[in-house]
């Protein structure tokens, strides 16, 4: 227990003389660190807020169905009923037509005034996104044949092509997210052997007096989760900053195609997690750059 409070305490004491010793590669270190954090950290919030934002958005359609001329409410009410236990169907609006005439007014700002109203009742049934095209226009077909329909607008291709682009999107971000996350680690990882300043001298010495590896390369794993731990506070900071200041710019022109979106900062939790993780993982990093420098001369 005592021999193993000795090697850390000693690890200890190698990692502030490492950076007593070598100020400029370990500041070099920690600014790039930081920098990398920031991006990854900036791009995740963004991202994340308005993936949060758009998936509330329904992308679902709506088959219009027009009903003839004279058809009343209860009739309407009736066929509201019917479709809505069709399958695909999840959701069934009846739209009276002094409704339907109100919104044509709001939509093209004039003033809508009949003696009679020309529209009939109106039904804007919600189709599930998960049905193919062949089970819409089935259900298309079986409501046009009802008593009282008119007719049905819809588009048969429109969940192929919401999922064709969903599709392009996931494949999108993960190319672009995959790409920039190994760039950021490549990074990551020169940083961290900038942050390894045992010389190979001494690890030899120590080698020869019969230390192992793991204790050889401990203070470089340290140091660099030191600098790691410092630059995941630093980024978190600056990505703070970076995102209140761009935050209402974004959200205007969001605003702008009706997306409501707020951009945040992560929560507390998901901040202390990072913290833990970018510590963990500048000990990995230092631990493996300074092994890799050492092998084969140990």
């Amino acid at each position: 227990m005592s021999n193993a409070f000795a090697a850390r305490q000693w690890a200890t004491m190698k990692l502030f003389e490492g950076v007593s010793r070598h100020k400029g590669k370990v500041l070099i270190s920690l600014v790039i660190t930081t920098l990398a954090m920031s991006l990854l950290l900036v791009a995740f919030t963004l991202s994340l807020t308005a993936y949060n934002s758009v998936k509330g958005v329904s992308v679902a359609q709506e088959m219009t169905i027009f009903t003839d001329q004279g058809v009343g409410s209860e009739r309407a009410t009736n066929l509201k009923e019917t479709i809505e236990k069709q399958p695909g169907i999840t959701r069934v609006r009846l739209v009276s037509p002094d409704e339907a005439l109100g919104l044509i007014g709001d939509t093209d700002n004039t003033d809508l005034s009949f003696s009679t109203n020309p529209l009939p009742n109106i039904l804007l049934a919600t189709v599930s996104t998960d049905i193919p095209e062949k089970q819409v226009d089935e259900t298309a077909k079986f409501i046009e044949k009802q008593p009282g329909v008119d007719s049905v607008a819809y588009d048969s291709t429109w969940n192929s092509n919401i999922q064709a682009l969903k599709n392009a999107f996931a494949k999108f971000g993960l190319l672009t997210g995959g790409l920039l996350c190994g760039l950021i680690l490549m990074v990551l990882l020169g940083s961290a052997s900038l942050a390894a300043t045992t010389p190979l001298k001494e690890a030899l010495r120590l080698n020869s007096m019969g230390a192992p590896t793991s204790f050889i390369v401990r203070p470089d794993a340290w140091r660099a989760g030191f600098v790691f731990l410092l630059a995941s506070l630093a980024s978190i900071v600056i990505a703070d900053l970076a995102i209140s200041s761009i935050a209402p710019a974004l959200s205007t022109a969001l605003g702008l195609y009706h997306l409501p979106v707020t951009f945040q900062p992560l929560p507390l939790s998901w901040q202390v997690a990072f913290i833990l993780v970018s510590f963990l993982l500048g000990n990995i990093l230092g631990g493996l750059t300074s092994y890799l420098g050492y092998r084969g001369k140990i």
